[in-house]
């Protein structure tokens, strides 16, 4: 996966082999590596949202006032 890749762009590419993996079109060997491309997709994307949510988290505790 490239160290470029955004999460928008993963989340579009990974919307791309779900619609080309539901219409069943693709050969079997195609549908494997589709797969396990959108799996590689999905755990970046994961990823992101975890590291995102965790931020907010800290961003969240940091705005509390202190008793």
């Amino acid at each position: 996966m490239s160290d470029e890749l955004t999460f928008e762009a993963a989340q579009k590419e990974l919307d791309r082999i779900v619609d080309r993996l539901e219409r069943g079109e693709a050969p079997l060997d195609e549908a494997l590596a589709l797969w396990q491309r959108g799996e590689e997709l999905y755990a970046f994307c994961r990823a992101k949202l975890d590291s995102a949510h965790g931020r907010i988290e800290e961003l969240a505790r940091a705005a509390e006032p202190h008793s």
